[in-house]
């Protein structure tokens, strides 16, 4: 929606799940800065957006996900994530109560607006996908103040409006869901007040540095697996997946973490990771980092520690902990 802007302000592109996204705008180094110090600002073109009416709203949108969605007050969001019966993950998505009706933002927004009228019954929930928002994200420590500049801004997992953009703030930033034809000018003003563009590139690199799984590597996987266990409550009624959570509290048997994974050469995401001749996990999300040189995170078998020497397409990786800036 905004490709015009964006080159003009020297955007490279790339592909995230099919669709054209700003890659890097300018110097790697500088853009995971950003993200760290900053206020970076990226655009999730690839994401979606879901909306649910209707007198039964809450309780189809409860049995679906793996959050207590009857105790999310009005003007709150969270993550949350759609389990098939086996408790793997189909769907991530974060859910913003918005009191007569719920939006949820998610990477795979028609996959799941699939799936929920294929379980709506009798219940009375209207689905769309409204088309008429972006999804941006404002990112870094200095974030606040720069979103100040459209208006008053909600607090720690509160969801607000200002300049007619929708603000759902989490620990690390806040998602920005501005009109369509509003986009251009907000983001504008984000860049007057010291946001600085970046591309997907550097936030993959943040990802893996901070151990953060996205869909690439957590889809078909437990959430217990993959570090999304907070998103997970085990107090709630049955949804779709609840009786391999349980099992899990229980039990706790599952049989891989997520780790990271330091390589002496570059390292291909899905490639499998072998010790001592044995398979013992494979490599999600692999990027060359500024500061670290070539690092992945890896879906490893929980003997594994760090410190590890596994093999990786014939070359050596070690195995380290998350997030990589605690070693």
């Amino acid at each position: 929606m905004l490709r015009a802007l964006y080159e003009s302000l020297g955007a490279e592109w790339g592909q995230e799940r099919g669709k054209d996204v700003p890659w890097r705008f300018g110097r790697l180094a500088d853009e995971t800065e950003a993200l760290h110090f900053g206020a970076a600002l990226l655009d999730f073109a690839e994401y979606g957006l879901l909306e649910l009416k209707g007198t039964d709203r809450q309780e189809f949108l409860h049995n679906q996900c793996t959050s207590d969605i009857k105790k999310m007050p009005t003007g709150t969001g969270l993550e949350t994530l759609f389990l098939n019966n086996r408790g793997q993950i189909e769907h991530t998505g974060l859910v913003l109560n918005l009191g007569e009706r719920f939006w949820v933002v998610s990477p795979s927004a028609s996959r799941l607006a699939e799936r929920f009228r294929r379980y709506v019954v009798f219940d009375q929930v209207e689905i769309a996908e409204p088309v008429d928002r972006l999804v941006l994200r404002l990112h870094g420590h200095a974030s606040e103040g720069v979103a100040q500049t459209l208006g008053e801004i909600p607090g720690t997992w509160g969801v607000g409006s200002a300049d007619q953009t929708l603000l759902a703030r989490d620990e690390r930033g806040m998602w920005l869901l501005p009109p369509v034809d509003m986009a251009e000018s907000v983001v504008r003003k984000l860049l007057e007040a010291g946001a600085t563009l970046v591309g997907r590139q550097a936030w993959r690199v943040w990802r893996v540095e901070h151990g953060i799984a996205d869909l690439q590597e957590a889809l078909g996987e437990l959430p217990q697996e993959v570090g999304w266990e907070s998103r997970v409550s085990y107090k709630k009624g049955c949804y779709l997946g609840q009786e391999i959570m349980a099992r899990l509290e229980a039990r706790g048997n599952t049989r891989y973490h997520l780790m990271g994974l330091l390589g002496q050469r570059d390292l291909r995401s899905g490639a499998e990771v072998f010790r001592e001749g044995k398979s013992v996990g494979k490599v999600g999300t692999a990027v060359e980092s500024p500061g670290w040189g070539a690092i992945a995170l890896g879906l490893l078998r929980k003997e594994l520690n760090p410190g590890d020497q596994v093999e990786i397409e014939g070359w050596s990786a070690t195995v380290a902990r998350l997030p990589l800036d605690m070693l």
